[in-house]
C-alpha cells in the first residue's frame, strides 16, 4: 500500500499546485516550460562557455579596476 501512496503523490502534489495556482495558470506555465525546452538556442555548456568567454573578454579589457557610481548621474 505505500509503495502505491509513494507512486501517486507526485500527481497530488501537481493537482495541489494546479489548484492553487488555476488550471489556466498552471496550463500556461507548463506551456511556457514546454516551448522554452523545445526551442532553447543552446546547451547548458555551450552558454556556460559563452558567458565565461564574454566575462574573460571584458576583463580583460580593464586596466584597473571597476569604479562604483556614486549614485548621482551628472547628465554628461
Amino acid at each position: 500500500m505505500w509503495l502505491l501512496r509513494l507512486a501517486f503523490s507526485p500527481v497530488k502534489i501537481v493537482l495541489f499546485v494546479a489548484r492553487t495556482m488555476g488550471y489556466n495558470r498552471f496550463l500556461l506555465f507548463l506551456l511556457g516550460v514546454a516551448v522554452g525546452l523545445l526551442f532553447a538556442p543552446m546547451t547548458g555548456n555551450e552558454l556556460r562557455d559563452r558567458l565565461r568567454e564574454q566575462v574573460e573578454a571584458r576583463l580583460d579589457g580593464l586596466s584597473e579596476p571597476p569604479v562604483v557610481a556614486s549614485g548621482l548621474d551628472t547628465g554628461r
